[in-house]
């Protein structure tokens, strides 16, 4: 695997990271806010203002910037399936984060989708290209 792929592959680790704690961020405070009542306009405010939604608002946004870099160096065909390791990533996280119940399907979802993920690291499809 060259170069720019390892590069392309850590810049999407993190990314994955980065994305899939922004959803947990997210869902732990929209869950919140829905003890805000009153007004609309309280509860905008209350969504706004959260620091889980906040936190996962700029956690999301960060995966966007490092998704965009990541394809100036490399195919869509290589880095989207990357992300799909957010599915996993995204189980473990509900289940210790948020204090989910992962069923077993759900687990065997992710790991088939993450064994689809390595497959598609470690072959030639999508070749990374020179900036």
């Amino acid at each position: 695997m060259s170069l720019i792929k390892w590069k392309v592959m850590l810049l999407m680790l993190v990314a994955v990271a980065a994305v899939s704690m922004g959803e947990a961020m997210l869902s732990k405070g929209m869950r919140s806010t829905g003890q805000i009542s009153g007004s609309l306009w309280n509860q905008i405010t209350g969504i706004v203002t959260n620091v889980h939604v906040i936190g996962g608002t700029m956690l999301m946004m960060a995966f966007y910037l490092l998704y965009m870099l990541a394809l100036r160096w490399a195919d869509l065909s290589f880095v989207l399936p990357i992300t799909a390791l957010s599915y996993l990533l995204g189980a473990f996280l509900a289940r210790s984060y948020l204090g989910e119940t992962v069923t077993p399907t759900r687990w065997i979802g992710a790991a088939v989708i993450t064994l689809g993920v390595v497959i598609v690291g470690i072959g030639e499809a999508g070749a990374a290209h020179n900036p």
